[in-house]
């Protein structure tokens, strides 16, 4: 379906969806940015803290948003298709977590505690306004470990995280995190076309 001429959207994440996340991600998962890419004024998708990004998005000011933990009940435009993040716990290297007793883990604020893989470990849960600032408290040593996918290690401006690994442990989860928009024709006309599947041939 052909989507409407009239101005580009103003779309809003949690996480940095630039060129490192890209070489690191699915071919699905880079397709999707790519297309959405395309939609927005600036030709990027903005990272926001959680707090941020839902008060941008409540007031008008970003078109939509890409998350997996949207607080509100409100109608919206959903789309089908969906960015999956194989969640893992992240860790410095040389770091054994199931040999510790206890340990604190960073996770994004707008997901639930999952189940870990760590039956003897107890654990403790730090809630996160974005993956910037975990790595930060990770390689500060503030938090043991942080739930993330493996594709985010390089998601960070002007750093590199070559010091912070994937734990030796199963993957914790996967998530789906959809696009969340305001109800309008236009945007209803652009979910259509972005979950055709000719986005992931």
């Amino acid at each position: 379906m052909a989507v409407a001429q009239t101005p580009a959207l103003r779309i809003g994440a949690h996480v940095i969806l630039d060129e490192k996340w890209s070489k690191n991600a699915s071919r699905e998962n880079r397709n999707f940015v790519a297309a959405l890419k395309a939609q927005t004024k600036s030709g990027r998708i903005e990272t926001l803290p959680s707090d941020r990004l839902y008060q941008l998005y409540q007031s008008g000011q970003l078109d939509c948003i890409l998350t997996g933990g949207w607080p509100h009940d409100d109608p919206q435009l959903i789309s089908k298709r969906v960015l999956t993040f194989e969640v893992r716990l992240l860790t410095l290297a040389n770091t054994d977590l199931p040999a510790r007793s206890q340990i604190l883990v960073g996770r994004m604020k707008q997901f639930p505690p999952p189940a870990l893989p760590l039956e003897t470990t107890l654990v403790d849960w730090l809630p996160l306004q974005n993956l910037k600032q975990g790595f930060d408290l990770l390689r500060a040593r503030r938090i043991d470990a942080l739930l993330a996918d493996p594709s985010h290690i390089q998601n960070a401006p002007q750093q590199t995280h070559e010091d912070i690994i994937a734990a030796d442990l199963p993957a914790v989860k996967r998530f789906s995190v959809p696009l969340l928009c305001h109800d309008t024709d236009y945007n209803r006309d652009m979910i259509d076309m972005l979950d055709q599947e000719t986005l992931t041939q």
